[in-house]
């Protein structure tokens, strides 16, 4: 029997309801699978109880998913990263799209910070610690043992936890320039990537930080991204856009960002992409009609799933030891519109950084699940890969939902 590789999944569900007509991936399913028969109409996504959203994966023969944490014991999940002892901190955004009559964007302080923890050593997680609350669409973190860096646009916060209760004590503002509070939820600054060469690099900021002598500073940069910053052995800086899975610093920005009269920054933010465009093709498992543009001719296949990156998101490099080896340093970049997770193949053949498709007509993960919303994709201290579905129903900005989208909301 061949060995199964997990995938770790941070789920949330709601109400424990049937999904009626879905069955999970087994050995008798075809691969690729292609797209399922599931319903499209009015009520035909209801939210699934995390047990029923398992079963309606799709993955490649030889990988299987597991479900780390849940609703109640985290809620709206965008980011996440992990602290010496193997803890989980999650950044949480309840105030995202509530519905379409709040103002947006939300100035409500209901974001959080939260710590989650196996106590039993299970694998599955079972303490909540709310670390920092009353947060405005916070969106990015980075935990180091000088203490906890959080994004909130416009500021970045370095919070310490001085007497080891797991509750932050003290909140320095390292910017007020990470953003805008008034920015779109969507288009404002994001990501805390701490890379190798000791820089912490955000996406669609004009700030990065730097580590020097015990203190975080922040410098001016280039703007690239949009959501999510990852990076490989050799040191490369990866971004993405919402429909283009994958950009590459092969320079790094900050070299650019010395001379403002520069105007073409060549080799900073390049597009890595295959001759045909095809990485930034997608193969969901079912239609996709709750996208924003899908009246438009050329956005879905004639069987109702869409045929390219809409909000790719959350890009991330595998480096760990526990998936088969030809999987290290393939990019995993999440696709929250069309329920699935992509992976991306990247090679160098001596003339420059090349891109493919893993599988062809697949997804390395995808769901038959409208409410599988995966927008971040991190390494794990065990050599795993954790996906954070934030699960939900609309997810996108409501400044840009389109009357189609408003009609497919309310199921007309």
């Amino acid at each position: 029997m061949a060995k199964s590789h997990t995938v770790v999944l941070i789920l949330l569900g709601a109400t424990a309801l049937a999904a009626a007509g879905l069955e999970p991936q087994s050995s008798t399913h075809p691969w690729p699978p292609g797209v399922q028969a599931v319903s499209t109409g009015p009520d035909s996504a209801p939210p699934l109880s995390p047990a029923d959203a398992m079963k309606t994966f799709y993955m490649p023969p030889g990988y299987h998913v597991e479900l780390v944490a849940s609703e109640p014991l985290v809620q709206d999940p965008v980011a996440m990263d992990w602290d010496a002892s193997g803890r989980l901190w999650v950044v949480e955004m309840p105030g995202f799209v509530q519905d379409l009559a709040t103002v947006e964007p939300n100035p409500a302080p209901i974001g959080r910070v939260v710590v989650l923890e196996d106590t039993n050593h299970d694998g599955t997680m079972d303490k909540r610690t709310v670390f920092a609350d009353g947060l405005v669409l916070a969106r990015a973190i980075k935990v180091t043992e000088h203490g906890v860096l959080v994004g909130e646009p416009p500021y970045v916060w370095l919070m310490r936890d001085t007497d080891g209760d797991l509750h932050v004590d003290t909140k320095e503002q390292l910017t007020d320039d990470y953003g805008r509070r008034e920015g779109r939820v969507e288009e404002n600054a994001s990501s805390l990537f701490w890379a190798m060469d000791n820089r912490i690099y955000t996406s669609n900021s004009d700030v990065e930080f730097h580590f020097a002598n015990g203190t975080f500073t922040a410098e001016p940069t280039l703007s690239r991204g949009e959501w999510g910053v990852t990076e490989d052995d050799a040191g490369h800086i990866y971004r993405n856009s919402n429909e283009s899975a994958l950009h590459v610093d092969l320079v790094p920005t900050q070299y650019f960002a010395r001379n403002a009269a520069l105007l073409r920054t060549r080799g900073s933010y390049e597009t890595l992409n295959s001759a045909d465009g095809e990485i930034n093709t997608v193969w969901p498992v079912r239609p996709t009609p709750g996208t924003n543009r899908a009246y438009q001719q050329g956005i879905d296949r004639p069987d109702g799933s869409l045929v390219r990156f809409t909000s790719a998101c959350g890009p991330m490099v595998y480096r760990g030891d526990r998936l088969p080896p030809d999987l290290y340093g393939n990019a995993f970049v999440a696709e929250p519109a069309a329920n699935l997770v992509s992976r991306i193949v990247i090679s160098d053949d001596g003339s420059g950084l090349q891109a493919r498709k893993a599988y062809p007509q697949g997804e390395f993960l995808a769901s038959t699940d409208e409410r599988f919303r995966p927008v971040f994709i991190s390494n794990a201290p065990d050599g795993t890969l954790y996906i954070v579905d934030m699960y939900r129903g609309i997810i996108q900005q409501r400044a840009d939902v389109t009357a189609y989208l408003r009609d497919q909301i309310h199921g007309r």
